[in-house]
């Protein structure tokens, strides 16, 4: 154990940085330390967290050999400074410079320990001191360095935190509120097949996997009042998991699918999710949490309205509770004024509230972290929306926290969110004010972090837990800043790409009109059409993941396109080729077979027919129009439009089918080349004549007899009736034979 010595560094005022903070790189900085060798020193530990007048800080840390040789005769030595911060970027700015007092001034003396490491080791030190001694006053934010001087003299390492310090009372200091959005929000995984797209959520819901790690957080301290955000394609994936379920095969057949059997992981993360969210706010995503921005910047509202209806359904079939349902959370609280608009259209969902980061509407004239995270605007189309900004600053820094980091990155990011909190509640100690805090959708942190970070919220003296709906329902503001108007036009680089929505927009057209040909389908088959759909739209395909949207959207266009191919039209065809009907005569019928290979779902169509114009001149060929027919699957039918007025020739006829509502069915268009000979006009011709012949004769033959007074009497009558008998046969013999010559 190293003894060290305190000493006080005066910190200079310092400009404010224009740049995005970096306090957040601490971790990394200390990481890329260790990976280019030298002496990695840190401090990994303050207790307590925070200062008070009466209390004894100890401060640890680490020392690790990274140069391959003994080091020998290392020193450490505290430095704090005299004055709290008095505003948050001289804070983040002192975390990341690297700059030291020339003259510090001991106010604890002590003899400095010698000590050696050896290659590749490591030793720890501790030091303390009192707030006397450091000659902290006031309720703020002091800065903290540690520097490990070498035998020479020189400095091998240094690290710096912020230690809060609390007077002991809170005469004259409001409690900040603080609200939490916990989110419980993964990549979709669902296609139109049964079986889910990968195992991977089987993991995540393990109580060591990122899912689970935050739903025990946040189920272990009730105190913190969370708002949970929960998509409602998470909820549906789990459930499909608590049973024996599929992954992966074909999605245009949905064959070749791995059986998996019932994840009870699955079904008990399911079950706490209903426990710890009983009672509380729960806000519900779009599902699939549609990237808002991208659809309303590409003209696709209709599809975020469907994906919030979708999530409600969804939501309630499983976990059967009462949701938040009218507070909006854009993907990376990214929006401009149109998404605004559209979330807040009474055509929509009709959203009051939404959730923004705070540079979205960032303060005016005044160096304060601005007044309140609660504010209003009113939308492009003269509505009016509560806004609640979530602390850009905090959420950078949360960021880092995923994975296992190594203690002090660890310490690090707990220190700098109590100093941030800290900061913000001391600017304006006397106002009634509110910060949320709104982790990363993908949020991945270990379960000690995620824990001490709500412990932190729930324990110290300056902080007050507040749900989300509390802040708009019931906070009022003491202390104003004016703030700007979030931007009239943000394509973020982030949000989904044109040409990525454009292949989206495709494929739901697609299953637009396969769906509009189905006949009374069954709910749950219809839902996993559109659930398909709004998968492909998630903002998890964002940030240079889209690959994963793309197995999506070619999955739902081969699906489609395999079961729009099972039903056809079928020419019964009489000529030499399958596409040839041939007609003797200007009327008929046209034999038309519609086949319905589609398995489980029954069609209602109509057949649509099209002559084409001959070359140079008019058709006169009509085609009697067709009924609605429905289908059955498996089954097939037969339909004979009459056809009248044809010409001798070739005529082209389109065949088609439509939909009921008369959608267009494109895949089922055809032609079929109608050839008609008239050559049965020519034989009923032959025949008329035949038979006038045959009359005319007969009548010429009884009235010559007539003339030349032939008796009439039974025998000669016979005779004669046996000659008529006899010619008349071969009368009409030589009108047939002519007819068939001809």
């Amino acid at each position: 154990m190293l003894r060290v010595t305190l000493a006080t560094l005066a910190i200079a005022a310092v400009p404010a940085l224009a740049a995005q903070p970096a306090a957040h790189a601490q971790p990394q900085a200390k990481a890329q330390a260790q990976a280019h060798g030298g002496l990695a020193f840190a401090i990994d530990g303050i207790t307590p967290r925070y200062a008070q007048a009466d209390s004894t800080i100890t401060v640890t840390g680490t020392i690790v050999n990274h140069t391959g040789t003994a080091q020998t005769g290392l020193t450490v030595q505290l430095y704090s400074g005299v004055s709290a911060f008095t505003a948050r970027d001289l804070m983040e700015q002192y975390l990341t410079s690297t700059s030291s007092s020339s003259t510090p001034t001991p106010i604890a003396e002590g003899n400095p320990v010698t000590v050696s490491v050896r290659p590749g080791g490591t030793v720890t030190w501790h030091a303390q001191f009192t707030a006397e001694e450091a000659q902290l006053s006031g309720f703020g934010v002091y800065p903290l360095q540690a520097i490990l001087e070498s035998e020479s003299g020189g400095i091998a390492g240094t690290d710096r935190t912020l230690l809060p310090y609390w007077p002991g009372s809170a005469a004259g200091i409001s409690k900040l509120k603080i609200s939490w959005i916990w989110p419980l929000i993964d990549q979709p995984l669902n296609q139109v097949c049964p079986a889910l797209t990968s195992n991977e959520l089987a993991s995540s819901v393990t109580p060591q996997g990122r899912l689970g790690t935050l739903l025990t957080a946040g189920a272990d301290n009730p105190g913190a009042d969370l708002t949970w955000a929960v998509d409602p394609a998470l909820l549906a994936n789990v459930s499909t998991m608590k049973n024996p379920y599929q992954v992966g095969g074909d999605p245009a057949d949905c064959t070749g699918a791995t059986s998996k059997p019932a994840s009870s992981a699955a079904g008990t993360w399911l079950k706490a999710l209903g426990s710890a969210t009983a009672g509380t706010n729960v806000i519900l995503t779009p599902y699939a949490n549609v990237d808002m921005a991208a659809l309303v910047h590409r003209d696709m509202t209709p599809d975020l309205t469907a994906a919030y209806r979708l999530g409600d359904r969804v939501a309630q079939n499983v976990l059967h509770g009462s949701f938040w349902t009218d507070v909006a959370l854009p993907a990376g609280g990214l929006a401009d004024q149109p998404v605004l608009a559209a979330l807040a259209s009474p055509a929509g969902e009709r959203m009051t509230s939404v959730v923004l980061g705070s540079g979205e509407m960032p303060a005016q004239g005044t160096n304060f972290t601005p007044d309140d995270a609660v504010a209003s605007l009113r939308t492009m189309s003269g509505t009016s929306m509560t806004v609640l900004l979530a602390d850009d600053t905090i959420t950078s820094l949360l960021k880092q926290a995923n994975g296992n980091l190594s203690p002090a990155g660890r310490f690090a990011i707990e220190q700098q969110f109590l100093a941030e909190t800290a900061m913000i509640a001391s600017e304006v100690p006397d106002s009634d004010r509110s910060v949320v805090i709104s982790p990363p959708e993908t949020w991945a942190p270990s379960l000690a972090l995620a824990s001490d970070l709500l412990s932190e919220t729930t324990g110290e003296p300056w902080l007050q837990p507040a749900t989300l709906s509390g802040l708009t329902s019931s906070h009022i503001n003491s202390w104003q800043a004016n703030r700007a108007s979030p931007p009239v036009s943000q394509y973020s680089s982030r949000e989904l790409s044109a040409p990525y929505l454009q292949k989206a927009a495709a494929a739901e057209s697609s299953v637009d009109v396969f769906q509009s040909m189905l006949y009374l389908p069954t709910a749950q088959y219809t839902s996993s059409l559109n659930l398909a759909v709004a998968a492909t739209e998630s903002s998890a395909w964002r940030d240079g993941n889209s690959a994963g949207g793309t197995s999506l959207v070619k999955g739902l266009k081969s699906y489609v396109s395999r079961a729009e191919k099972r039903v056809q039209i079928i020419i019964s065809a009489s000529g030499s080729q399958a596409s040839q009907v041939q007609m003797a005569g200007a009327a008929g019928e046209l034999p038309v077979t519609i086949q319905n290979g589609l398995e489980q779902q029954t069609i209602k169509v109509k057949l649509n027919t099209s002559v084409l114009p001959l070359a140079g001149k008019g058709d006169t060929l009509t085609i009697s129009p067709q009924k609605v027919v429905i289908i059955q699957p498996g089954q097939t039918i037969l339909l004979k439009p009459a056809i009248h007025g044809a010409t001798q020739g070739s005529h082209t006829i389109d065949l088609s089918l439509s939909s009921a509502d008369g959608t267009l069915l494109p895949f089922t268009q055809t032609q079929v080349v109608l050839n008609s000979t008239r050559f049965g006009q020519a034989i009923l011709i032959l025949i008329a004549g035949a038979i006038g012949l045959l009359l005319l004769t007969s009548v010429f033959r009884s009235r010559r007899r007539r003339l030349a007074g032939r008796p009439s009497d039974d025998s000669a009558g016979n005779v004669i009736a046996d000659h008529t008998e006899a010619e008349a046969p071969d009368d009409l013999a030589d009108a047939r034979r002519g007819a068939d010559d001809s």
